[in-house]
């Protein structure tokens, strides 16, 4: 086998030990390498060849080690290098930013690459970036990370600066959802209280239930005439309805019941924000169950039209 040399100008240990970690792991397969370090100007130089093995490994075995190679580098390059361009971008491009708003913005970005995934779960990027990296171990001896970022995978660097335009597009959407968050508690702190307890059925996003303690169903129609409509908070009209409607009953206790959401509706999250040590989140009582029947209710209404359009 024909020795592989894998270099980078930055983050060179880290770089080390990702392909360390490829080395131990053919090791546990009995495929033996031995690795040299070397400096060439600002770039430091990873080399690798196979040695003799008890299991008489030969050059049928390259392979296995471009791939294990190739696999550490597309790891360094998602995990460590891209975060750090990252990082730098938001840094110079966007210097008002604090260090933790940077740290913040940068940590949203990286996640927002990672939930790119191929049709079978895998990660788009890595994936992409390993054909890359291991075509070019097959027919190149040295390999240098920063040219390989530079031109064969130039469109994977140059989603970094849109990714971070969205990750801060985020992060102003979540500063002013704070806010709202904020103002509509003031709200709450303010207002006369006309009830000791309220219950909240949060069926979805657009279909919500207010009972009293009696379980009377309290219908929203009949508070928005004495709720004050507030604008400019995120959602539609049936969440301006919801909000104004508690804001104005102001409950001394909300209970929230989600039925079997595996997580809390948005609305619901919302209103725990608001109300914070005066709500409860209930999900296995009487009206949670109401919620699963009305939510498996509506599945079946929607899979009925869905059926109807077919047959058409």
């Amino acid at each position: 086998m024909k020795k592989l040399t894998i270099g980078a100008q930055k983050h060179t240990a880290e770089l080390l030990a990702y392909l360390a970690r490829a080395r131990d792991e053919l090791a546990e397969q009995g495929i033996r390498l031995v690795g040299e370090q070397q400096k060439r100007g600002k770039y430091t130089f990873y080399t690798y060849r196979l040695v003799g093995t008890d299991k008489a490994i030969d050059d049928n075995m390259t392979e296995f080690v471009v791939q294990a190679l190739a696999g550490a580098v597309a790891s360094f390059i998602t995990e460590v290098w891209e975060r750090q361009e990252l990082q730098e971008i938001v840094a110079n491009n966007f210097y008002y930013y604090a260090a933790d708003e940077v740290e913040y913005i940068t940590d949203s970005a990286v996640k927002m690459l990672s939930e790119l995934l191929e049709p079978d779960g895998s990660p788009l990027r890595h994936g992409h970036i390993l054909n890359v990296v291991s075509e070019q171990m097959r027919t190149e001896a040295d390999l240098l990370i920063d040219g390989v970022m530079a031109f064969r995978l130039r469109d994977l660097r140059e989603d970094l600066p849109r990714v971070i335009e969205q990750a801060i597009d985020e992060y102003l959407m979540d500063l002013e959802y704070q806010e709202f968050v904020k103002l509509l508690r003031y709200f709450l702190d303010v207002q006369d209280s006309e009830m000791d307890l309220l219950h909240m059925l949060c069926i979805n996003e657009s279909t919500v239930r207010l009972f009293d303690a009696d379980g009377k169903f309290l219908p929203l129609e009949q508070i928005r005439g004495k709720a004050q409509p507030m604008f400019g908070e995120p959602g539609g009209p049936v969440e301006d309805t919801v909000l104004s409607s508690l804001i104005t009953l102001a409950p001394k206790k909300l209970v929230l019941h989600t039925g079997a959401h595996e997580t809390t509706p948005p609305i619901a999250e919302t209103v725990k924000k608001i109300f914070l040590d005066k709500a409860e989140v209930c999900n296995n009582c009487p009206l949670c169950r109401v919620a699963v029947e009305w939510q498996e209710e509506e599945e079946q209404v929607s899979f009925s039209r869905a059926a109807k359009l077919t047959e058409l």
